[in-house]
């Protein structure tokens, strides 16, 4: 299936800123203690403030989920997006309709993004679903889909920069990885093109945040196709040298967390809304996103 006239939206239209083992029970008499090192009280602090950020609540035109942006003077210092979910299941009652999710770098303050996922769509002829990986450089090229896969199959996501890669005088290069868990033929990794470097670097990012998003186009006149709920777990990023999950970076990462909800670009109504964060492996980064119209 031909794709490539998609040009998926890429940058965020903003309306509104605003196990443990657990044993046997055991007796007094069973307990045993001895002296354990203590962490320092600096390495304490850093652990206890992640989860612990405020939530900065905003709105969309075509991006719902979560991001983590930064101040331009920490531009470059956004190193990594990841996630993983289940490919939901679409369905085809209006068409041509689209519901895709990825990971990105870049998107949200300025005019480029990094982006890898996975697309549900039901063409102009209500032929589908078809369900795809992709990834895209926006704005240098539409959305490359790569392979068929099917509604169900786990993916886990990444986008990568690493400012160290040079070519000539262009250093920082894009890596992206889809992983289709289930099947190795729908997987891929592909790195920034250096034909396309510039002053800010291969494929002209400027790294100002990550996010974890599922997107409508309905701006470009493709419904959002029903998807009912879908998940992102270990939707993670690294940020000013600080690996954790979106919601849970400490505050010397100068990330703001934005949790983003879609409105339909021409009715206003809610289209795509997004759930709290909640706890999932030791980190405060899995969320929902639950559909609510077609336009």
């Amino acid at each position: 299936m031909a794709v490539a006239g998609f040009g998926f939206a890429g940058v965020a239209t903003a309306i509104v800123s605003l196990e443990a083992h657990l044993g046997p029970a055991s007796t007094g008499s069973d307990l045993k203690w001895s002296a354990a090192e203590k962490i320092t009280p600096e390495m304490s602090a850093e652990l206890h403030a992640f989860g612990k950020n405020s939530v900065t609540k905003t709105t969309s035109s075509n991006w719902a989920g979560y991001a983590d942006t930064v101040a331009s003077e920490y531009y470059g210092n956004v190193l990594e997006a990841s996630g993983e979910w289940f490919v939901p299941t679409i369905s085809c009652d209006v068409y041509p309709a689209l519901d895709d999710q990825w990971v990105g770098i870049d998107g949200w303050a300025t005019g480029t993004v990094e982006q890898g996922g996975t697309y549900g769509y039901c063409n102009s002829d209500g032929g589908g679903p078809y369900y795809w990986t992709w990834f895209e450089f926006y704005p240098y090229e539409n959305i490359q889909s790569y392979a068929e896969i099917s509604a169900g199959q786990l993916v886990q996501a990444y986008v990568l920069y690493n400012p160290s890669i040079c070519f000539g005088d262009y250093c920082g290069v894009y890596t992206i990885v889809v992983d289709d868990t289930d099947d190795a033929g729908a997987s891929f990794m592909i790195q920034g093109n250096p034909s396309t470097c510039n002053s800010n670097g291969c494929e002209g990012g400027q790294d100002s945040g990550s996010e974890c998003i599922s997107e409508s186009l309905t701006n470009q006149g493709d419904y959002l196709a029903d998807y009912g709920t879908e998940t992102f777990y270990r939707c993670n990023t690294e940020i000013n040298g600080y690996y954790n999950g979106i919601g849970g970076l400490p505050g010397s990462a100068h990330a703001t967390v934005l949790e983003i909800t879609q409105y339909g670009p021409s009715t206003g109504d809610l289209q795509q809304k997004v759930g709290s964060l909640s706890s999932y492996y030791q980190k405060k980064d899995k969320f929902t996103v639950t559909w609510e119209s077609y336009d």
